[in-house]
């Protein structure tokens, strides 16, 4: 499949003068760390017609005119009552393509096709908040709590102002243990932290404190790492080496011109994990696994210390 560019000096970030070939260049260039974010995991993404200061709009259901050669995977959705066709990206010319379409931003499922039921990731997204705290600080307080769990987390930039830190584990877990255990750690690490960091969900709730955020593990998507953002300043969602995560790390510092001239540090890091003593680990210090509606209170009903 050969992917024409049109358009190739339209502007996608004002801010920095990058146009939509600079995205099409990128992509292309970072395939071979961007195509193991993204193959075989429905993707939606995010796309900007007319550049990163308009409105853009998220988009799930790939269009009947991209070419065959994009695989897709097909999915009741009960929000939309219709089935929607997912992208399956698996080589640079998707990517190409999906840049030649504005696409901006990929967003790849925490699962991937072959085992729909079973995510391979759980994830904690440190969502800032007012106060001033930096996101490195509480992604470093999260690891302690893995690791005494004895789960070896790695992390990366958001391309904004936060932090994701993931636990690669095996597909062996359905969503009956994902998110509840998620939730539980998250509460472990606010525990310890209650006067700055909270899981609630709904803004008024939390007061001015951080978010760990624990919604998103199980059937959630997560910008893949190595994609651009819609950011003034084209930033990167960037794997980093545990040394880089200081207080003094600006995780908006990795953009579209100069994230490729690091090396990977998730190169040889990226391994699946079990989850059965964590679990039991987490119920004995007194955090049940159970269930919340992220847009709920969390701690009007669950077991352990609510905060």
């Amino acid at each position: 499949m050969a992917v024409t560019l049109s358009s190739p000096d339209k502007v996608l970030w004002p801010e920095v003068g990058l146009t939509k070939r600079d995205l099409f260049d990128y992509v292309r260039e970072a395939s071979d760390r961007l195509l193991p974010q993204v193959a075989d995991r429905p993707l939606s993404f995010k796309r900007f017609p007319r550049g990163v200061d308009a409105k853009g709009f998220f988009q799930k259901d790939l269009p009947d005119h991209a070419p065959e050669a994009i695989g897709r995977w097909r999915q009741w959705a009960e929000s939309a009552d219709r089935e929607v066709a997912y992208a399956l990206v698996d080589d640079v010319e998707g990517l190409e393509w999906l840049a030649q379409q504005n696409v901006v931003e990929l967003h790849p499922a925490l699962f991937r096709v072959d085992r729909p039921d079973r995510g391979d990731q759980l994830v904690f997204d440190v969502d800032p908040g007012p106060d001033p705290i930096p996101p490195a600080r509480v992604a470093r307080w999260i690891r302690e709590v893995l690791v005494e769990l004895g789960l070896d987390p790695v992390a990366k930039t958001s391309g904004g102002r936060g932090l994701h830190v993931i636990v690669p584990i095996e597909r062996r877990y359905g969503q009956d243990l994902l998110r509840p255990l998620t939730l539980a750690i998250a509460r472990m690490v606010v525990d310890r932290h209650p006067d700055v960091l909270t899981v609630e969900m709904r803004k008024d709730e939390r007061h001015g404190r951080t978010l760990v955020d624990w919604s998103r593990s199980g059937a959630s998507t997560l910008i893949a790492a190595w994609s651009p953002r819609a950011h003034p300043q084209a930033t990167v969602a960037t794997p980093l080496d545990w040394d880089e995560v200081t207080d003094e790390l600006d995780p908006t510092a990795f953009t579209l011109r100069t994230v490729l001239d690091r090396p990977d540090p998730w190169e040889g890091a990226w391994q699946v994990q079990r989850l059965e003593r964590a679990a039991t680990a987490v119920v004995d210090a007194g955090f049940d696994l159970l269930d919340a509606s992220p847009r709920g209170r969390t701690g009007s009903y669950l077991g352990g210390t609510a905060r």
